[in-house]
C-alpha cells in the first residue's frame, strides 16, 4: 500500500472536485482521471480552463495589508509571491512508492520525482505566465 501525503493541510483536486484533508481520495482520482481542458473549482464551483486554474485560485485569498489569508486552508502569508507559491502546494500530493516519494500535479495528473519539479511544472504549465 502506498502512503500519500499532502504538502499543505488541505488538498484541492480539480480532477475529482474534492477539497479537504483526505489525500487518499485525491490519489484515487489521479489514477482514474484523464486530464480535462476545463476544471471545476472545489471552493466556488466555477468552471475554469486547466491552464489558468492557479490564477483562478488567487481569488480565494483575502488581503489585509501585506498579509494574504488563504480562504482554502486559513494560512497567512506575506506578499503575492508567497501566496502563489502556497496555492501551488495545494495542487501537489506526494505518494510513497517503491521507497521514494512521487509527486503528482492535481491539475493534470503529471508525475514527478521531486517536489520542486512538480511546483515548477505548475508555474510554467498551469499558472500565471
Amino acid at each position: 500500500m502506498s502512503a500519500a501525503r499532502a504538502l499543505t493541510k488541505v488538498v484541492v483536486c480539480p480532477l475529482c472536485n474534492y477539497m479537504g484533508d483526505d489525500v487518499n481520495k485525491v490519489v484515487e482520482a489521479i489514477t482514474k482521471a484523464t486530464p480535462q481542458p476545463r476544471l471545476k473549482c472545489p471552493k466556488c464551483g466555477a468552471e475554469v480552463d486547466a491552464n489558468t486554474f492557479v490564477t483562478h485560485l488567487r481569488r480565494h485569498g483575502r488581503i489585509s495589508g501585506k498579509t494574504i489569508t488563504c480562504d482554502i486552508c486559513g494560512a497567512k502569508v506575506n506578499g503575492e509571491g508567497a501566496f502563489l507559491r502556497h496555492l501551488k502546494e495545494h495542487l501537489v500530493v506526494a505518494v510513497r512508492r517503491g521507497g521514494m516519494d512521487v509527486y503528482y500535479c492535481l491539475v493534470c495528473g503529471a508525475e514527478f520525482i521531486t517536489r520542486n519539479s512538480a511546483i515548477t511544472h505548475l508555474l510554467k504549465r498551469h499558472s500565471l505566465e
